[in-house]
């Protein structure tokens, strides 16, 4: 018998590596604005909206992306994520193997919806996600702030207790049990600085069987 009723996935360096491909555009962006980008500063916007990184690069750092940084930021979407973007280990066999078994899957991301789309386009998983959902569903609020995961969990008809959330980022993580869901932290050393303790599960790679056992699928 299964444990939960939905699995809900954070998609940027969980799913897909696209974070890979962010950092290493905004580290070009920050240094044309003479700013150096550093692990801090990735953990604080990891997981938020566009509009709080935005707002909170130009108070606390003096960065404006309202002009040609952020043309150039969102002019590079369809290249990472049509193109660059490559799908993480094991989160194929996993998709799969949820989407055979009784749980419901959706996607919530502080991406915006349409780089979703293009994802889950992309990989051809158009019938895998009962329903996908960016910040932009919840007015611009990103994570640690728990309204994205609650969201989804309203519009999937389940009750929070009953979906399990996987992230990458210690904001998510933070968001999903503040949301009072279990989660599954699957940090990434790359671009996931932070501190995992909150989670229920905390794994190297989608591919650690530790998961289906988890899930009991």
């Amino acid at each position: 018998m299964n444990k939960f009723k939905a699995v809900i996935f954070d998609m940027d360096g969980l799913m897909v590596d696209s974070m890979m491909h962010w950092l290493e555009l905004d580290q070009h962006i920050f240094e044309e604005c003479g700013v150096k980008l550093t692990e801090d500063m990735v953990k604080y916007m990891t997981g938020k909206s566009e509009r709080e990184n935005i707002n909170w690069l130009k108070i606390e750092h003096g960065i404006d992306l309202s002009g040609q940084h952020l043309n150039k930021r969102r002019g590079a979407i369809e290249e990472i994520y049509n193109n660059k973007t490559q799908m993480m280990p094991g989160i194929f066999d996993l998709v799969e193997r949820i989407y055979k078994s009784e749980y419901k899957q959706a996607i919530a991301s502080g991406a915006p919806l349409h780089a979703v789309q293009k994802v889950v386009n992309r990989f051809g998983w158009q019938d895998h996600f009962t329903i996908l959902v960016s910040a932009e569903d919840v007015d611009h609020v990103g994570k640690p702030d728990p309204r994205i995961f609650l969201h989804t969990a309203e519009k999937l008809g389940i009750d929070p207790k009953d979906c399990v959330v996987f992230e990458d980022a210690e904001n998510g993580v933070v968001a999903a049990k503040r949301a009072g869901m279990m989660c599954v932290a699957v940090p990434d050393s790359r671009w996931s600085f932070g501190v995992f303790g909150e989670a229920d599960l905390i794994v190297d790679s989608l591919e650690d069987k530790q998961i289906y056992k988890f899930l009991n699928i």
